[in-house]
C-alpha cells in the first residue's frame, strides 16, 4: 500500500460528492415542477484492505483487533422521496391533485402505460383528457345510462363538451301543499243532459247503437250527416278545456266505448271524465233508454265541475245539441297543473286534482285525478289514486297508483310512467286547499357545457338544462414499492423490476388517496434541506480535494529523495 491509495480514496470521494451535487442540483431545478419527487444520495464504504484480521485473547494475552485501511467511498443508492407535496389551488377544472398514495395512468400512442403525479391535464380538439405531452389519461367511461363499470385500467377519457346532448324522461314528481281538513266532503259531480233524441231508422228513442247519421230530434229533423265535424268546448272547474273535434263517419254511433267512433266515449275522453275513480258515484256519459237523451255526469269536486258545455257541428245541417245543466259538482278540491318531460325532452302537460272523498275518526281520505292534454290516446284521463292522512293532518299512505301518459307515434318511449310522491302534503285547517309541484326528475334537451371532478375520481357532466350526470371516472394505480419506479422524464415513471405490479382502481381503493379538483400537487423538494445538503456536499468535495493535493505533495517529497 502506497501513497497512491489515498489518491484513489480522495478521487472516490470527489466522484461521490459530485454525484450528490448533481442530485441536489436536479432537486433545486425542479422545485416548481408539479408532482416532482425529490431524490437523495446515500454513500457506502468501499472495500477495505485488511492488514490483519486480529487475534482472540488467550494464554494470558489480550485480543488484537483487525487492522484495515479503507479504500474510499462508493455510491450506495439514489432513492426517491415519495412523500406528499403541497397542494395548490389553480381553479382550472382539468387540473387534479392526488391527496395520498397513487399515480395517474397515462398512455402513449402505442398504448404503453406510464404513471405520474402531475395532474395538469387538458382537453384537446378530440375532447380527450391528456397531459402536457399529449398522452391520454386513463379511466372508465359511463354507459348510455350514466353508469360506470370499472374494468381493467379502462381507456382514454373523453369529455364531449358542446357535443353531448341529452334529455331525461320524468319518472317521479314530488308535490307539496296543504289540503284543508275542514272542507266539504264531495257527494256529487256535475250533471248535464241533452234534448230527447230519436233513432230515425226505428222511430223510437235513440240507443247506444244508433248511427249518428240516423239521429234526429222529436220532430224528425236530423242532427248530423256523414262527414260532419263536431266541436266540443267546455269549462272544467272554471278552466277552459282545449277544444276537441270529432268526425262523423259511416258507422259512428251515439253510445259505445270507442272514442274514435262513438260520440259518448269521445265526449268522456275530451272532458277527462274518469269513469273508474269515483266511490259512490256513476261518472260518465250514458244514453237514457226512455228518451234517448245523453246524460253527462262528471267527477266529484268543485275543481272537476263541468260547465258551459257546447257541442256544435260544421256541415250541411249545422245543428248543435241543446245541453242543459241540472247539477253542479261539490266537494273541497285543489287543482295543480305542471310540466313533465318524455324521453326526447318534449314538454308534456299534466295536471292533478285533489278532492276530499271521505272523513272518519281515524283520518280523512282524498282522491286525486290526473289528466293530460298531451296524451296521444284520445282520453285526457291518465290516472287516479287516493292519499290518506291521520288525525294530526300528517300523511299516512297513498294508493301507489301511477300516472300513465301515452306517447305513441312521437318517437319517444311510451308510455311515460310517473310515480307521484305525495308524502309532503299535509291536511290541516286553512282558508283553501293548495298543492304545487316542488320538483321532478325529468329534463328537456340540454348540452354538456361544464364538468367537475369529484374526490372519488368521478367526472360529473353539467348540462345546460340543469342535469348533472356521471360521464367518466379517473383511475389510479398503486405499487407495493414506489421506490422501485424509475423516472422516464416529463414527470412520468415506469415500473422497474422491484416496484411490483400496478394495482389499478378508483381513488380510495388499493390504498390510493382521493382527488382534489382544480388543484395541482407541487414538488416535494425541501429547499432549506437542499441548501444544507449543498453546503455539506461542497465541504465534502473540498475536503476530498485536499486529500488529493496533500497526497500529491507527499508523492513529490518521495520523488525528491531520488535526486
Amino acid at each position: 500500500m502506497g501513497v497512491s491509495t489515498s489518491l484513489y480514496s480522495g478521487l472516490s470521494g470527489l466522484k461521490a460528492h459530485q454525484t450528490r451535487m448533481d442530485v441536489i442540483g436536479n432537486n433545486v431545478a425542479n422545485v416548481n415542477t408539479p408532482g416532482f419527487r425529490s431524490s437523495r444520495v446515500l454513500f457506502s464504504t468501499a472495500f477495505a484492505q485488511t492488514l490483519s484480521i486480529g487475534t482472540a485473547p488467550g494464554d494470558g494475552l489480550g485480543g488484537v483487533n483487525p487492522i484495515q485501511v479503507g479504500l474510499g467511498t462508493t455510491l450506495g443508492t439514489i432513492s426517491t422521496n415519495f412523500n406528499q407535496g403541497s397542494i395548490e389551488t389553480t381553479g382550472i377544472p382539468s387540473d387534479v391533485a392526488i391527496s395520498g398514495e397513487g399515480f395517474f395512468i397515462v398512455q402513449d400512442g402505442s398504448g404503453r402505460p406510464y404513471y405520474t403525479r402531475d395532474g395538469s391535464f387538458s382537453l384537446g380538439s378530440d375532447q380527450v383528457l391528456a397531459n402536457s405531452k399529449g398522452m391520454q389519461v386513463m379511466g372508465w367511461m359511463a354507459d348510455d345510462n350514466f353508469e360506470i363499470t370499472q374494468t381493467g385500467s379502462g381507456g382514454p377519457i373523453r369529455i364531449p363538451l358542446g357535443s353531448m346532448r341529452m334529455a331525461l324522461a320524468t319518472e317521479n314528481v314530488h308535490l307539496s301543499g296543504n289540503l284543508i281538513s275542514d272542507g266539504i266532503v264531495a257527494t256529487q259531480g256535475s250533471l248535464q243532459t241533452t234534448q230527447d233524441l230519436i233513432d230515425s231508422s226505428t222511430g223510437l228513442a235513440a240507443g247506444e247503437g244508433t248511427l249518428l247519421s240516423d239521429l234526429t230530434d222529436e220532430g224528425g229533423v236530423p242532427f248530423f250527416q256523414v262527414g260532419d265535424t263536431l266541436t266540443l268546448s267546455a269549462r272544467k272547474g272554471g278552466r277552459q278545456l282545449p277544444e276537441a273535434t270529432f268526425t262523423v263517419t259511416d258507422g259512428a254511433t251515439l253510445g259505445g266505448t270507442d272514442p274514435l267512433s262513438d260520440l259518448a266515449a269521445w265526449m268522456e275522453a275530451a272532458l277527462g271524465i274518469n269513469t273508474a275513480a269515483e266511490v259512490g258515484g256513476s261518472p260518465g256519459i250514458t244514453v237514457d233508454p226512455l228518451t234517448g237523451a245523453l246524460s253527462i255526469s262528471g267527477n266529484y269536486g268543485t275543481a272537476n265541475d263541468v260547465s258551459d258545455l257546447m257541442l256544435t257541428s260544421t256541415g250541411a245541417i249545422n245543428r248543435p245539441f241543446a245541453i242543459s245543466k241540472t247539477q253542479s259538482a261539490d266537494g273541497e278540491s285543489a287543482f295543480t297543473p305542471f310540466i313533465v318531460y318524455d324521453s326526447l325532452g318534449t314538454e308534456v302537460e299534466a295536471a292533478m286534482t285533489f278532492v276530499m272523498e271521505s272523513t272518519s275518526s281515524a283520518g280523512n281520505v282524498w282522491r286525486w285525478y290526473a289528466e293530460s292534454g298531451d296524451d296521444t290516446a284520445p282520453e285526457r284521463v291518465v290516472g287516479s289514486g287516493t292519499v290518506t292522512f291521520d288525525t294530526s293532518g300528517r300523511y299516512i299512505e297513498d294508493s301507489g297508483d301511477m300516472i300513465i301518459i301515452d306517447r305513441d307515434d312521437t318517437g319517444a318511449q311510451t308510455p311515460l310512467a310517473i310515480a307521484p310522491d305525495l308524502s309532503s302534503i299535509t291536511q290541516l285547517a286553512g282558508d283553501r286547499s293548495e298543492v304545487a309541484l316542488t320538483r321532478q326528475d325529468g329534463t328537456p334537451e340540454g348540452t354538456l357545457n361544464e364538468y367537475a371532478i369529484g374526490a372519488n375520481g368521478i367526472i360529473s357532466g353539467i348540462f345546460t338544462n340543469g342535469l348533472v350526470a356521471d360521464i367518466a371516472q379517473l383511475a389510479l394505480a398503486t405499487f407495493t414499492n414506489n421506490e422501485g419506479l424509475f423516472a422516464v422524464g416529463d414527470n412520468m415513471f415506469s415500473p422497474g423490476p422491484n416496484a411490483g405490479a400496478a394495482q389499478v382502481g378508483m381513488p380510495g381503493s388499493f390504498g390510493s388517496g382521493t382527488l382534489v379538483s382544480g388543484a395541482l400537487e407541487q414538488s416535494n423538494v425541501d429547499l432549506a434541506n437542499e441548501f444544507v445538503n449543498l453546503i455539506v456536499t461542497q465541504a465534502g468535495y473540498t475536503a476530498n480535494s485536499r486529500v488529493i493535493s496533500s497526497s500529491n505533495e507527499m508523492l513529490r517529497e518521495l520523488l525528491n529523495t531520488m535526486r
